[in-house]
């Protein structure tokens, strides 16, 4: 049985040297976002970044009095995150996603999770985690893979820049159908994701914006 969460690790691990400049290529830029959803970039606030990667938002989110903690799978990706002059000294936690995030109940005020949950299995888990984190009050803005544009083509549910890797897109009412009570859909567009160069078509992010009343 392929143990899913380890398949992910390595994957990142391996794509780590190449990442940053791979998300150029395919044209995927998260940063952009910021302009978009301005909620993420308030002064002095605590903000996690779930699936951080190298820690290039990270990096972008750094002063203003930002509290900053960053999440990812994969150890090789968080050591070039640390290797970021502006975040040094952040905290930043190796975990999946998919199960029980190292972070204290309620200690959040933002939470973003970009280009990270097709590849956790258990949405609603992550979902759940993502509530639990989050303060009375507090946004999240997430993305999660549209199924739609591979599935209208019976195109194969992988990646296949760096070899196989399981995947997981959702539908927008999969989506909602995974959000926790008491964590409300406050906007949710659909956008331009990357490039898939194989295939040569270019995926949709559903962008989430969710709210802790």
């Amino acid at each position: 049985m392929v143990n899913a969460a380890a398949e992910t690790r390595t994957f990142f691990d391996g794509m780590a040297p190449r990442y940053d400049a791979d998300l150029r290529l395919l044209g995927w830029d998260p940063i952009r976002l910021l302009a978009e959803w301005p909620f993420i970039v308030p002064p002095l606030k605590d903000v996690l970044d779930a699936g951080c990667g190298t820690g290039a938002l990270l990096e972008t989110l750094a002063g203003a009095g930002r509290e900053l903690t960053g999440l990812d799978i994969s150890p090789v990706m968080l050591d070039k995150a640390r290797n970021r002059r502006p975040i040094k000294g952040i905290e930043l936690h190796c975990a999946n996603a998919g199960e029980s995030w190292p972070i204290a109940d309620e200690s959040m005020d933002v939470i973003v999770a970009l280009a990270m949950f097709e590849f956790v299995e258990h949405l609603d888990v992550a979902l759940d985690e993502m509530h639990r984190v989050l303060r009375i009050g507090g946004r999240a803005l997430f993305t999660v893979e549209d199924r739609v544009d591979w599935g209208a083509v019976e195109r194969e549910a992988y990646e296949h820049r760096y070899g196989e890797v399981s995947l997981w897109r959702r539908t927008r009412e999969e989506v909602e159908a995974s959000m926790p009570p008491g964590l409300e859909i406050v906007r949710c567009e659909r956008v331009r994701g990357y490039e898939v160069l194989e295939l040569g078509f270019v995926t949709a992010y559903w962008v989430v914006e969710a709210y802790k009343p």
